[in-house]
């Protein structure tokens, strides 16, 4: 039996829920979500990208950064995300816009709208993950639940090398100055 959904713990912060976000995109569509821009800020609506087999690809926008993360996704903020998207360089089959906040009927009735529409102009498609569904597929692909802790795990681990390092680095300064004759340090 799988786990539930509570048993997932949001993100504590977008970084985070933005890297959780590509490593489970990328499990449940088989393509590797790439960082689109600089980390610091979304660019033509796009925080990740997977090019698909077909030459088009699928673009990632994950709602809530800084102060709006864990806030509620609102149909106008659904609608501005799309027209973010308009600028993008490349044909774009599908936005996929996750969020931590749960997802509402009327969100996903306007992802459908706006799906319904933009498909009579050859337009991309919109769906929306909320936390309910992102614990679901998270559930369904846990070696992407996986990949999240291990890229985590490995920047605590070059973080703690780099601790050991500055603290090697100062004891050999104070054993160097243990070694000058006359010098009071305190």
């Amino acid at each position: 039996m799988g786990r539930i959904v509570a048993d997932y713990p949001k993100p504590a912060s977008w970084q985070d829920f933005d890297r959780l976000s590509r490593s489970l995109m990328s499990a449940v569509h088989g393509v590797k979500f790439e960082r689109w821009g600089p980390q610091d800020r979304r660019e033509h609506g796009a925080d990740a990208w997977a090019r698909l087999p077909n030459g088009k690809v699928m673009v990632l926008q994950c709602k809530g950064r800084s102060r709006s993360f864990g806030k509620s996704l609102s149909i106008a903020n659904l609608d501005a995300a799309v027209r973010e998207l308009d600028g993008f360089p490349h044909p774009v089959e599908e936005l996929i816009i996750l969020t931590t906040t749960p997802e509402t009927v009327a969100l996903q009735d306007r992802a459908d709208d706006l799906t319904e529409q933009r498909a009579k102009a050859g337009l991309s498609r919109v769906s929306v993950h909320g936390w309910y569904s992102i614990g679901s597929l998270i559930a369904q692909n846990e070696a992407a639940l996986q990949d999240y802790f291990k890229s985590r795990r490995r920047v605590w681990h070059r973080l703690r090398w780099l601790a050991v390092v500055v603290l090697a680095v100062l004891a050999v300064l104070l054993a160097s100055f243990a070694f000058l004759p006359g010098l009071k340090l305190f």
